[in-house]
């Protein structure tokens, strides 16, 4: 009988314990893309955000910015971010390949070529396309980079950039089906 009441109490300890992480979403504010073809055009309205690189450098690259949320949610410290997934689509392939995913500390609004945001090359994480559909990257380390830079208030953005002489079109939040979601786990 004491076995069982130690049981019980292990599984209420664990419940506990799982009962404290919460699920977010994370509302997209504004999504852009730049085109170096047109460099003083934005082209925020559009259904697809363009990433495209020719001979290993890019002249197209998306931004996502969100809105944030973390002190609302009681997020003060990046250690309790347990997870963070970026879900895109890939609408349109013109040209399979890889790409990278930046984090910006500022909302990227109504970006053109000539005044695109610089970002953190030192923390990205990389997506291989290769077909139409939906693409779910960790970006774990973008939302802890993120909470540690501006827990309250600030805004960030996530640049998607493309290598390989890719050129892919995600669905953007105005399209009708396959809009960028992200959402992260976070334990008190």
């Amino acid at each position: 009988m004491r076995y069982l009441y130690a049981l019980i109490g292990l599984v209420l300890i664990m419940a506990s314990t799982h009962a404290s992480a919460s699920r977010f979403t994370a509302e997209i504010d504004v999504d852009t893309y730049v085109d170096a073809a047109n460099a003083n055009q934005s082209f925020s309205e559009d259904n697809l955000l363009w990433v495209a690189s020719e001979k290993g450098n890019p002249v197209k690259e998306a931004y996502i910015s969100f809105i944030n949320t973390f002190g609302a949610s009681g997020i003060f410290n990046p250690a309790n971010v347990d997870s963070a997934t970026l879900k895109l689509n890939a609408s349109r392939i013109d040209a399979p390949g890889h790409v990278r995913v930046y984090l910006i500390h500022e909302a990227v609004m109504d970006a053109t070529w000539n005044d695109r945001p610089t970002f953190n090359a030192s923390n990205s994480v990389d997506l291989s396309v290769d077909k139409k559909g939906e693409y779910l990257l960790d970006v774990t380390p973008l939302i802890k980079e993120a909470v540690e830079t501006c827990t309250e208030g600030c805004p960030y953005s996530m640049a998607i950039v493309a290598e390989d002489n890719a050129s892919i079109g995600f669905a953007s939040k105005e399209s009708k089906e396959g809009k960028p979601v992200l959402e992260y786990i976070a334990s008190e």
